[in-house]
């Protein structure tokens, strides 16, 4: 469906957009985060008779409806709530980008960026380090979260996730490794070759598709249902972690296990196998030019790691 903007939508409208629409959106915007009347009002400091005048007054001078009041006390906005909603918040984060960098020079101000939380817990921490070198008066605040984020309403301004894109270069690109712990070789062996892996526990992502475990099979002409014996685990930290324990063999990127590799916590198997395997990271933004210089820091600081 196309999408339209809200400049549009209101330049259909019989009048010229004023200020008197645009000063009632953020009260429709807390509507649709909070989903009453009694919380929004509570969350802008007013009372909730003065809420309900405010979205009534907007459905006024639009001259349409934004919100369904349903039985209790549910409601849910219509397809031109949702589209006023949508509309104001990506201009109101422009708008705050902009009031931010007033009177500053490049490298400063707050940068606002969501990565995989494994990606987040082992690589951010260093790249926020050596940005703090480069550009002291640049704040970064990281979420981390392996689902994907919609930037438009977000309040993140960048994201960076493992996903294929060929429009642009990856910003950081890691081998994969295949590997084991100590214990785990001494009570169980390993496999000498790709065809044996049926024949040991294989530690695996809870809930994935095995985007990496079907590449490398397939390169053998195996399938996913070759493993048999499989422990699931929530996230790419846990299954480090249970590979260190001795549970199971496991597939990661090199950043991951790199410390564990050089501590002899776990050793690689195979690796003329996995060679050709890789995981790629993109950074992905909200359009807006302040943006540019923060992601030129972001890739010179990657390329060191």
């Amino acid at each position: 469906m196309l999408k339209i903007r809200l400049f549009d939508l209101l330049a259909t409208l019989p009048m010229k957009v004023s200020p008197h629409i645009i000063a009632h959106l953020p009260y429709l915007a807390a509507l649709h985060e909070t989903g009453s009347f009694t919380a929004a009002a509570v969350q802008l400091n007013i009372t909730q008779a003065a809420m309900s005048y405010q979205i009534k007054a907007l459905e006024e001078k639009l001259g349409c409806t934004l919100v369904i009041r349903q039985s209790g006390s549910q409601l849910k906005l219509t397809s031109a709530g949702e589209l006023l909603v949508t509309e104001y918040l990506f201009c109101a984060k422009r708008l705050g980008m902009v009031l931010e960098q007033l009177n500053h020079s490049e490298g400063k101000g707050v940068l606002k960026i969501s990565t995989p939380v494994d990606f987040g817990s082992l690589l951010m921490p260093k790249v926020m380090a050596a940005l703090k070198e480069l550009a002291p008066g640049l704040h970064i605040d990281l979420h981390t979260s392996d689902e994907m984020v919609d930037l438009a309403t977000s309040k993140w301004d960048m994201a960076i996730r493992s996903y294929i894109n060929t429009d642009q270069e990856p910003i950081y690109t890691s081998k994969i490794c295949l590997v084991v712990s100590k214990s785990y070789r001494e009570r169980c062996g390993v496999p000498t070759r790709i065809q044996d892996i049926n024949q040991h526990t294989i530690l695996m992502r809870e809930n994935a598709y095995h985007r990496t475990w079907r590449t490398l099979l397939a390169q053998h002409e195996l399938t996913i249902d070759y493993i048999q014996d499989r422990m699931i685990m929530g996230n790419t930290i846990a299954l480090k972690e249970a590979a260190k324990q001795g549970l199971g063999i496991a597939l990661l990127p090199e950043f991951v296990v790199r410390e564990n590799i050089q501590d002899k916590k776990l050793e690689v198997l195979l690796p003329d196998s996995t060679a050709p395997l890789a995981v790629k990271f993109f950074l992905s933004k909200i359009n807006a030019t302040q943006l540019h210089s923060y992601e030129q820091l972001l890739r010179q600081v990657f390329k060191t790691l």
